[in-house]
């Protein structure tokens, strides 16, 4: 919120059981004050809040992954949200735990759902295509790789099909004044990078 004062991103698992089932996820911001973090400001983000796209269901893992950088340079920090279990509709089918990531855009008033982005492997301009158990967003990464000042976000897709099955992938997205953008985006594999 640009006050000053460091705040606390984390991920507020709720009840699963072994299979994720119940794992809708939240993610929970305890805003900093000049006395540490402060009770009375404290924010629980889901698929379910208001702008957050997607909808909060069960094995999603809402906030399996998260991470901080400023996207667009506006000197708030944005917080990349990995969500690895969502099911996406790919060529009108279900596609399950495919995975998708959400962008979370700071703001003088906090973190919130408006101008929130997301992007699976289905979202044009993201090389290539969303299946079954890939778990896109399992990791993220949010820091500047090309020295603009903005940071750039970097996915991977643990089970992402390559040379082997599920030997993974990551993709790199550029920040940019009006957030991640899909243009120019990079992506890799143990192949590509000669293993």
């Amino acid at each position: 919120d640009g006050d000053g004062y460091g705040d606390f991103v984390t991920r507020d698992n709720g009840p699963f059981n072994d299979d994720n089932e119940g794992d809708k996820g939240t993610v929970r911001v305890d805003y900093g004050s000049k006395n540490g973090p402060a009770a009375t400001r404290t924010v629980k983000i889901t698929q379910d809040s208001p702008g957050v796209p997607g909808v909060g269901e069960d094995g999603d893992q809402f906030g399996a992954s998260i991470s901080a950088g400023d996207v667009n340079g506006d000197g708030y920090a944005d917080i990349a949200v990995g969500i690895p279990g969502e099911d996406v509709i790919a060529s009108g089918k279900n596609v399950p735990d495919s995975g998708n990531v959400v962008l979370l855009k700071g703001a003088r008033s906090g973190l919130g759902g408006k101008g929130a982005q997301s992007f699976t492997q289905t979202t044009p301009g993201v090389p290539g295509a969303s299946e079954k158990g890939d778990k896109f967003g399992a990791e993220v990464s949010l820091a500047d790789v090309n020295g603009d000042k903005k940071a750039d976000l970097t996915v991977t897709a643990p089970g992402e099909d390559g040379t082997y099955r599920d030997s993974g992938a990551a993709w790199v997205f550029k920040g940019a004044a009006t957030g991640l953008t899909t243009a120019g985006i990079s992506s890799f594999s143990p192949a590509a990078l000669g293993a």
